[in-house]
């Protein structure tokens, strides 16, 4: 091997040079990529509150119209106006808005979900039973400002 010219020092120290560089760069890279990716499961996780307290609030306001009560036709006697099949449930005693809550949690690899409930039996009833849905109703009028809220750009 004789025709091989031997590099000189200046090219041994700029191959010295690039193969630390090169190290320090790809422990950058790997860096900004877990960084990048924490950043978008933290947003995702936000959004998702956001996303839900949104929700939450849209059910609480629909279901918020009071009973109203007033006298019938010929007087005297007491008529109640209370919701009809179709319509969002009517405020009697406010129990079913001051137990509506809602939460996000993790469902693992930085993915979450969040939900809107109530613990009472009765809002069941009224979703399922009754025909005066009102979670679900609430979630499908705004299922594109929630979608918007989820995707939008990351800034």
């Amino acid at each position: 091997m004789a025709g091989i010219p031997k590099p000189n020092a200046a090219v041994l120290a700029a191959r010295s040079r690039r193969g630390v560089g090169s190290f320090g760069r790809q422990i950058k890279e790997k860096w900004f990529i877990e960084k990048t990716v924490n950043k978008i499961a933290l947003t995702m996780r936000q959004r998702t509150g956001i996303a839900t307290a949104f929700l939450k609030d849209k059910v609480i306001r629909n279901i918020s119209l009071a009973v109203t009560k007033g006298t019938g036709p010929r007087g005297g006697r007491v008529v109640t106006n209370r919701s009809k099949s179709g319509e969002f449930p009517k405020a009697d005693s406010t129990q079913l808005m001051k137990t509506i809550f809602s939460g996000v949690r993790s469902t693992g690899r930085k993915q979450w979900e969040g939900f809107v409930a109530t613990p009472l039996d009765y809002g069941l009833m009224l979703e399922t039973k009754m025909n005066r849905s009102f979670l679900q109703r609430s979630l499908r009028e705004n299922r594109g400002t929630i979608k918007r809220i989820l995707t939008g750009p990351i800034k």
